[in-house]
């Protein structure tokens, strides 16, 4: 017996916890994303899913003609060429990717700071604010459970430390 699951429940347990599956918090690129979505008719633009599925129209669901609607959506890779994602991900490609482009460019500022506090907590973020140069994410109860700032601090070490007597090496 292996005292594990052998096969993935989607961390079921953790979830009914307030916690993110494993496999959300030990991505290192970062790529998946969880929450809980609102149907169409009662969007909240602070839910951090319904913001990148209903507000910005970023998120989509992957193959939308055969109708399933599954609760799994994704943001459209920008370097695959486009009628290909046409295919995969509807009409709304298009739309899609201007968005995630000019977040790139910073004229989206807020979904920028969105895919900042993705990943950066344990704890599911049922809510988020921007705030100054910080975005904050809230639990199920509106309770703070993380503050990620939007640029990270930067500091330029001098390559010869007189008080430690050591060369510090930048290694690529």
């Amino acid at each position: 017996m292996a005292r594990i699951s052998q096969n993935c429940i989607g961390c079921f347990p953790r979830l009914e916890t307030g916690y993110q599956p494993q496999c959300v918090t030990t991505c290192i690129g970062r790529i998946r994303l969880q929450g809980y979505i609102s149907p169409p008719d009662s969007v909240r633009p602070d839910n951090p899913i319904d913001f990148l599925v209903h507000v910005k129209r970023v998120a989509l669901p992957l193959y939308p003609q055969t109708g399933l609607e599954p609760n799994v959506y994704y943001i459209p890779p920008i370097h695959v060429p486009t009628a290909f994602l046409r295919q995969m991900f509807g009409p709304g490609v298009d739309h899609a990717l201007a968005t995630y482009r000019r977040m790139r460019e910073g004229e989206e500022p807020e979904l920028q700071a969105l895919l900042h506090l993705f990943g950066s907590s344990e704890r599911i973020s049922h809510s988020f604010r921007v705030a100054g140069d910080e975005v904050i994410g809230f639990d199920e109860e509106g309770r703070e459970i993380v503050r990620v700032p939007l640029r990270e601090r930067f500091q330029q070490r001098p390559h010869h430390d007189p008080e430690l007597d050591v060369v510090r090496q930048d290694i690529p």
